[in-house]
C-alpha cells in the first residue's frame, strides 16, 4: 500500500491560498516523495514553511521538495509565468490541485443591481481557469497527469449563503466531467472533491466569531448536523486521488463531509 502512494519524481502544483488544509497536504505530499509548488499571490507568507519542508531532505533524501511561487492570481499571465517557473525548476508538472477556495459568504441580494460580476468571477473561478489552461497543455504533451478541483461542500448543498459561489464554482462539477472525457486518451484523470467545513471556511463565514468553537456553534444554529472536517481527512482523500491507487477514478465528483 505504501508503494502505491509513492509520488517520487512527480511534481505537484497547488493553487493557493495557504491554509491548514493546504499545509497538511503539502507535508504528506513531500513525505510521499513529490516535489510541491504552492502558487499564490502571498507566497512570501509561507516561504519559510516550504524551506523547512525542503530542509528535511538532508535527513531523508526520499522526501520531496517544496517551494512557494509568487504570482498575482488575478493576472492570467502572471499565473502562467509562475507555472512555467515551477516546470523549469522541477522539470515537470504532473499533478494540479486547485485549492482556490473563497472562504467568505457570497449570498445573492435581489435588491441590488450593482453587482460587479467580473469581480465575482475573479473571486471564485478566474485563477482556476487560467492555471488549468496552462497545466492541460503541459500534461497533454507528457501523456500523463492528474487534475483535482476542490469545492466547499456548501456549494453542493445549495447554501443560500453561497449563492454566487454556487453560480461560479458549482459549474466546475459538470465542466470537469467534460474535461475528463476530452483528456481520457491522454492518460489524464480529472476529478472534483467537495470538502466539509474547514477552520478557514468557518471563520470566513462567521467573521464576528473570534474562535473556531464560536464559529462552529453559530453554524450549528443554522444546521444542527454540521461538523468540522479535519485537514487529515481531506489530505487522505486527496492522496488517494492523485496517487497510483486513484488511477481508475476519473470524471467523478466525490463529497467528503
Amino acid at each position: 500500500m505504501a508503494q502505491d502512494l509513492n509520488l517520487r519524481e512527480r511534481t505537484v502544483v497547488v493553487l493557493g491560498p495557504f491554509s491548514t488544509t493546504v499545509q497538511n497536504l503539502m507535508i504528506h505530499l513531500t513525505e510521499a516523495g513529490a516535489d510541491v509548488a504552492l502558487v499564490d499571490t502571498n507566497a512570501h507568507e509561507f516561504s519559510r514553511f516550504c524551506t523547512n519542508l525542503t530542509d528535511q531532505r538532508e535527513a531523508n533524501p526520499k522526501l520531496g521538495r517544496a517551494v512557494a511561487v509568487a504570482a498575482n492570481l488575478q493576472d492570467p499571465q502572471a499565473i502562467r509565468d509562475g507555472l512555467a517557473k515551477v516546470a523549469q525548476s522541477f522539470g515537470s508538472i504532473d499533478i494540479f490541485i486547485d485549492a482556490y477556495l473563497y472562504n467568505k459568504t457570497s449570498p445573492l441580494d435581489p435588491t441590488r443591481n450593482d453587482y460587479n460580476w467580473e469581480l465575482e468571477y475573479a473571486n471564485h473561478l478566474k485563477p482556476t481557469m487560467a492555471a488549468t489552461q496552462y497545466v492541460i497543455n503541459f500534461v497533454k504533451n507528457r501523456k500523463r497527469g492528474r487534475l483535482l478541483y476542490l469545492l466547499n461542500e456548501s456549494v453542493g448543498r445549495g447554501s443560500p449563503q453561497n449563492s454566487l459561489a454556487n453560480l461560479f464554482r458549482g459549474g466546475l462539477v459538470y465542466w470537469m466531467k467534460s474535461l475528463s472525457r476530452q483528456l481520457h486518451d491522454s492518460n489524464i484523470t480529472v476529478n472534483c472533491l467537495s470538502i466539509g467545513m474547514t477552520e478557514e471556511y468557518l471563520l470566513g463565514t462567521y467573521p464576528e466569531c473570534k474562535t473556531i468553537q464560536e464559529a462552529l456553534t453559530q453554524a450549528k444554529l443554522a444546521d444542527p448536523f454540521v461538523k468540522l472536517t479535519e485537514p487529515e481527512k481531506i489530505t487522505n482523500m486527496i492522496m488517494l486521488l492523485v496517487s497510483p491507487l486513484g488511477s481508475a477514478i476519473n470524471g467523478q465528483h466525490l463529497v467528503l463531509t
